[in-house]
């Protein structure tokens, strides 16, 4: 969490409504469905597999795309963006893609893919660290 508000604050957003929370994603979600709550934009970054405090079990390849579909559920008539990062071995760019079509769909905007890399010091080569996908409106 420490990192995430150190990110906000070098990105100028200190000051924005940012709402931290730290929780079990698939609860907070149905939760929040059922709440009625409505969000402009999503940032996910699932793991590839984990488990919850009471031995709750997460397999990117079982839950991925319920949580995908229920965090759509989440957006507001007019939504802004949904962005996915992932570091799942088996999983590509395209696969996240697929999972935010429906979006661009209903809702027009473009989808943008591609990897997540971290230059190295010395060499200046890329090295490859994960996938994206987000789309926007």
């Amino acid at each position: 969490m420490a990192w995430a508000r150190e990110n906000a604050e070098l990105s100028g957003l200190k000051d924005k409504p940012i709402r931290w929370i730290i929780e079990d994603a698939r609860t907070f979600v149905e939760r929040e469905i059922r709440r009625g709550r409505q969000y402009d934009g999503i940032i996910m970054d699932p793991p590839a597999f984990g488990h919850g405090p009471d031995s709750e079990l997460w397999k990117i390849e079982e839950n991925f795309l319920p949580l995908i579909e229920n965090c759509k559920k989440l957006l507001k008539p007019k939504p802004r963006f949904f962005l996915v990062n992932g570091y799942a071995a088996g999983y590509s760019p395209i696969a996240y893609e697929n999972n935010l079509l429906s979006l661009k769909e209903k809702f027009g905007g473009t989808i943008e893919i591609g990897e997540l890399a971290i230059e190295e010091k010395d060499s200046k080569r890329l090295l490859p660290c994960g996938i994206f996908a987000r789309w926007k409106a």
